[in-house]
């Protein structure tokens, strides 16, 4: 039993050798190759720098450019009236843009419902939301609801689903 244990050792020491031996070989042939390309490469010399030619060109005019749209600002409701909607109802409308909204005077479906173009881009830049009303379609929305109609989302506000 010792002889068989005895010559596995030997055998493993044996392989163990072997294999730092021919991995040796093979790095060092690697590393042989790359040093070669290296050394290969052609020298050239310093490239003399000269001095930059400033070229002079008329300048182009510069044109401003064009102003933002001005929005005009919209005077809607100064104090709520006594029929205030829900406008959580819309979708897209929390209860923090309810209150903006409310602060800029608008209460009701039917106030949302008329909107002008200059009216959306109003209270577009008052929110801070570009393009919101008119991504998530509150004027259609509003027109429904103003009518004593329901959309999917008023269903779900109705029913409890969502919560603010």
């Amino acid at each position: 039993m010792a002889y068989l244990f005895f010559q596995t050792w030997v055998w493993l020491l044996l392989a163990f050798l072997l294999g730092l031996l021919l991995g040796g070989f093979f790095c060092w042939l690697c590393c042989r190759n790359k040093k070669h390309e290296y050394t290969q490469q052609v020298k050239t010399e310093p490239v003399k720098r000269q001095a930059p030619v400033q070229v002079t060109t008329p300048a182009a005019p510069v044109t401003p450019p064009p102003a933002p749209k001005a929005v005009k600002k919209m005077t809607f409701l100064t104090e709520p009236p006594a029929d205030v909607d829900d406008l959580k109802r819309i979708k897209g409308v929390g209860a923090v843009l309810e209150g903006t909204l409310n602060e800029l005077g608008i209460y009701q479906f039917k106030q949302v419902a008329a909107f002008s173009q200059d009216e959306v881009d109003w209270v577009n830049e008052a929110m801070s939301f570009p393009g919101r009303i008119e991504r998530e379609d509150w004027i259609n929305q509003a027109r429904k609801l103003s009518a004593g109609m329901e959309t999917e989302f008023s269903k779900r506000v109705d029913d409890g689903e969502v919560e603010y």
